[in-house]
């Protein structure tokens, strides 16, 4: 399923056209970025960094009220912060455990860190599967070099799926 990142147009009226021609919802980097999505009538949204602290949490869950959300995490501490915030608020939030697959920005280490992380994913959050990006790739010149280092990403993020289906998540 196409769920396009809104970075590339931070439009809600061209994000309306991408979902009228096939993609399930859209991408989001920041809160605010989702913020704007939701007023302009997208339903189906993924934040794709790890969202922090009390006041950008409770911007989330009023996310939550009015669209299918969908953030990622890196951290025990954010996923406390998460349940507490959509349990007072009566919400359910979609979640992904961010995987560092090579980029070295956000994201748990691959193997089974991310299967620990996603087995403390509960109540009102909604464990949904992995995240790895690795975004300097799309600069690589070289189709045999670039396709090289996407495979090493790409086996890095099968490591932690291998992990959290050991621990008998789905």
């Amino acid at each position: 399923a196409l769920r396009p990142h809104s970075k590339a147009h931070k439009n809600p009226v061209l994000a309306q056209r991408q979902i009228a021609r096939g993609a399930v919802g859209i991408c989001c980097a920041k809160t605010g970025e989702a913020e704007v999505m939701v007023a302009g009538g997208i339903g189906d949204i993924l934040v794709t960094t790890p969202v922090t602290g009390a006041l950008k949490i409770r911007r989330l869950v009023t996310i939550a009220r009015s669209a299918r959300l969908t953030v990622v995490v890196d951290d025990a501490a954010n996923i406390a912060e998460l349940t507490s915030a959509a349990r007072a608020s009566g919400v359910t939030i979609d979640v992904l455990v961010d995987v560092d697959v090579g980029q070295g920005r956000t994201g748990v280490p691959p193997g089974p860190r991310a299967a620990e992380l996603a087995a403390r994913i509960a109540g009102p959050l909604r464990f949904r599967g992995l995240q790895g990006y690795q975004g300097k790739l799309q600069g690589v010149p070289g189709l045999a070099d670039r396709r090289a280092l996407i495979d090493q990403a790409m086996a890095r993020l099968a490591q932690s799926r291998d992990a959290v289906r050991a621990a008998g998540l789905d």
